[in-house]
């Protein structure tokens, strides 16, 4: 088994179509449509949780390579990122019926695969600070979200659904916590390249400043402050979260 798989090679139906995120944007940008789908409308909503179910399904296959690709590591951690495989297997299967429920269905939108290819270091450190604290912290800023705008419009099948699997995503984070700790004790260079690796990926999700702090419904992603510090990030991490929100750049 290649170690680690090309995002290409991800094995697929033919109903999914794979675009680079950069060629989406620029075709969205063309049709005079935002680069992001930013809530305001039933179909931007469909389109967020489309993206969404994506992520679960890439998260999946993530944390079921992690569980293939470190044979030493410690039988816990093993166990640890075996569960993460069955937690993301249930969001898969929630997002799908998402997607029913608002009259969509699989491969409606492209596929987009920078979240593989941010979950792929060589590293366990680097990968559980990366996938568990960078990207799940990010899914816990748009799941957030998304469950305070189904709140206001009105939709209680889409707030306690993608409440549900917020919960999951605080765990998550919590594991990768935990791993990274255990991982890097009495290596502090090895700590320091998997902070720097969850760094970059956190300036690259920032998606060129449309996850800021701010009102749920004045900015396209909000950083939930509240679910990140429930999920374990301290103070100083918010902050440093949200100062690199102004200069990052995804496309």
């Amino acid at each position: 088994m290649d170690r680690p798989i090309a995002y290409d090679k991800l094995a697929r139906e033919d109903r999914f179509v794979r675009m680079r995120a950069r060629e989406v944007a620029e075709l969205k940008v063309a049709q005079g449509l935002p680069p992001f789908p930013d809530l305001s409308s039933p179909e931007s909503i469909k389109e967020r949780v489309h993206g969404i179910m994506v992520g679960e399904l890439q998260a999946m296959e993530g944390a079921g390579r992690t569980v293939c690709d470190f044979p030493d590591a410690p039988w816990e951690f093993t166990m640890d990122m075996a569960r993460q495989v069955w937690d993301e297997s249930r969001h898969v299967e929630i997002y799908l019926r998402l997607l029913e429920h608002l009259n969509g269905y699989a491969g409606e939108f492209p596929e987009t695969t920078i979240l593989w290819r941010c979950a792929c270091a060589e590293d366990a450190a680097a990968r559980v600070a990366g996938v568990n604290r960078g990207l799940e912290g990010l899914a816990c800023d748009v799941f957030n979200q998304l469950v305070h705008i189904a709140r206001k419009i009105g939709d209680p099948i889409l707030e306690r659904a993608v409440d549900f699997v917020l919960a999951d995503e605080i765990t998550h984070v919590r594991m990768g916590s935990k791993w990274l700790t255990k991982l890097t004790e009495g290596d502090a260079e090895r700590r320091r390249r998997a902070i720097e690796f969850q760094e970059n990926i956190d300036e690259r999700f920032n998606l060129g400043g449309v996850r800021r702090d701010g009102d749920h419904d004045a900015v396209s992603i909000s950083i939930a402050t509240d679910v990140r510090r429930m999920a374990g990030f301290t103070e100083e991490e918010i902050e440093r979260l949200i100062k690199t929100t102004q200069r990052s750049q995804v496309y």
